[in-house]
This record gives structure tokens, sequence and C-alpha cells, in this order.
């Protein structure tokens, strides 16, 4: 393996002129850098990336954690954010926590060790207690989805209440007064955002909160169809069912499918997310979409301004506007069949 003296000597510049070329620590003619870069190339140089990291204090590596790749949402964010970070010139280490705190914690814990340069975080159980020692060792942090209470720092998350808003107003422009919703988990920030948007849409046209109409879900399919079998059990059940994310939305469609219940034609079905899959169901499925390359991209400039410091020292806080996207699971909906 070649080393920096070999690149010297083939270059025939000293080793310091090679650090200088490799580190960018002191201007260098163009001749000579031209010399050094044609010398690592025939010699197929590679640069110690761990003493690099030691002797520049950065690694060029962003730590991502999120709470369950079986989501397909969760795996689009990382993608994404792999993606925003490989264009700025980062790798990421990805951190699948599993929705287990110890996790969350073991994974910050592991990514610190391995000296990243900043973190970006997608996580219901870590609180402002666990994320300040990181704070303290002045590693930059973004929270992707929501913020974290009790903390100032840069978040990005989309408008989960006027996404909410949205998906119900549509429903009830269709002409549906008994909407369900398969919402989220308990003391949710993400969840309660949208159970506010759903009854504000209910109120501004004039309909009644039922709380009957809330069933709770766990982001997974088997939580949506359980939820749309207790919906549609009811002596009033509702013409339509709004999930809070696609996946709970698949499984509400496998309930309508098994209680032989037509889609939009007995019961509307919009959810939330646009994750790619939701394009694909039968019939396929209206949702909100969250903009997330966008979001992405944004999380890791907030991250690399910090990284930078090119950041104002209070944290930023990033809401983005989520597209309702119409498609056939609401839009046939024979609107003469809804009692009003």
């Amino acid at each position: 393996m070649a080393t920096i003296r070999d690149v010297a000597a083939l270059a025939d510049v000293s080793t310091a002129t090679v650090s200088h070329v490799l580190n960018d620590t002191r201007p260098v003619s163009q001749a000579l850098r031209d010399r050094v870069l044609v010398a690592m190339a025939r010699l197929s140089y590679q640069p110690d990336a761990v003493a690099r990291s030691l002797r520049c204090r950065e690694t060029l590596t962003i730590g991502l954690f999120v709470p369950s790749l079986e989501i397909p949402f969760y795996a689009w964010v990382a993608g994404s954010i792999e993606t925003a970070a490989h264009n700025a010139g980062y790798n990421v280490i990805l951190c699948n926590s599993g929705w287990s705190l110890q996790r969350e914690l073991s994974a910050i814990d592991e990514l610190l060790a391995r000296r990243v340069d900043g973190l970006v975080c997608i996580s219901l159980g870590v609180r402002a207690e666990h994320i300040r020692p990181v704070l303290k060792r002045s590693t930059p942090v973004v929270w992707f989805e929501r913020s974290l209470p009790g903390t100032d720092l840069d978040a990005v998350f989309v408008n989960n209440f006027k996404g909410a808003y949205d998906a119900t107003q549509h429903l009830i422009e269709l002409g549906h007064r008994r909407i369900g919703c398969i919402t989220g988990l308990v003391n949710s920030q993400l969840s309660n955002e949208r159970v506010d948007g759903y009854r504000k849409a209910l109120a501004d046209a004039g309909i009644s909160f039922d709380p009957a109409l809330l069933q709770r879900g766990d982001y997974m399919p088997p939580s949506g169809r359980l939820g749309a079998e207790v919906l549609l059990a009811q002596s009033d059940p509702p013409t339509a069912i709004f999930a809070f994310n696609d996946l709970m939305a698949m499984g509400a469609l496998q309930a309508f499918t098994r209680l032989g219940r037509r889609i939009p034609d007995d019961v509307a079905l919009i959810g939330f997310d646009g994750v790619a899959l939701a394009e694909h169901t039968c019939p396929p499925l209206s949702t909100i979409e969250q903009p997330i390359p966008a979001m992405a991209a944004t999380a890791i400039k907030l991250l690399l301004d910090r990284i930078n410091d090119d950041a104002p020292s209070q944290g930023r806080v990033v809401t983005v506007e989520p597209r309702l996207i119409v498609r056939a699971s609401t839009v046939g909906y024979a609107s003469g069949a809804v009692s009003t």
C-alpha cells in the first residue's frame, strides 16, 4: 500500500507539500498540486481517514438513527438523508432502534465513539436529558419529524396539523359526515397535531367531534386493520377513514376486503406520508405526501451549518407543507349515499 512518502518521492516534493495538498492547510502552487495529484493517481494512494479525523477533528460522517426500517416511510427518510449527505461529501452511519429507547441511547454512545461530525435524530423516546450530554460535547444535532421539548435544537418536520386538516376537508368535500381516524401512538406530538387538524376541519364544517370515531394504532398494518374493523362494527359506522400513516391505511384496506366493503363506494380511505407503495394498492391510496427529499436536504444543510460554525446560536425550526394526493380510494365515492 502506497504511503505519503511514496507520493512525495514520485512527485519530487516534500511530504509536507503532499500533506498540505491533502488537507488544504497551506497554499500550494497549481504546478506542485498537479504533480502530487498525478502521483497519487499512479500509486492509487488512499489517505488514512482515521489519521485525518484525528488531525482535522472531523470524520466527514453523520450519524442517523430511525425507529424502524420495517416502515417504508423511515426507509425513505434514511435513503433521502444519505443522498443529501453524500451530495455534501459526507457518509452516513445508520442505526435502527426498533422503537427501543435503550437501543437509541446505545446508538448515540456508539456514534459519538465513532467521532461523527453530527447527528440527525428521529425518535419518539429520547428526551432532553438524554441529548444534553451530546450537546455538551459540541456535537451538532438536528431533529427530524418533530421537535424535542426542553431543547433549542434545529428541527425539520412537516405541518402535521395542515396535513390532517387537508385530508379531513377532502373527505368532507366529498360528502362524508362521519369520518373515522386511526391515530398514532399515545403522547405523540405528531399524532396529537394530526388529531387537532382533523378536529378543526370537522369544526369548520359544522360537524361535531365524536371520540368514538378515534382508534389508536401503532403505524403498522395490523393496527390499521383492527382499527378499521372496530370502526366499521359500530352501529353508526363511518363512511370514510383517515389513517395517520399509509401502512395503517393498507391494513384498513385488508379489513374492507374481508368485510366485503366496496372502496370508495361503501367507505373511503386516505392515508398520510406518501410512500411509493401507496400508489400501487388496489385501489390506489389517496394520501398526504410529505416532501421527504426536500426535508432531508434541509436537515443536512442545517447540520452542516452547525458543523461549519455558520449558524445562529438559537435553534432553527423549519416546517414544510404537505401535499394532498387524490387517488381512487376516495374520489369515486357516491356522495348521495351519505346522510348530511
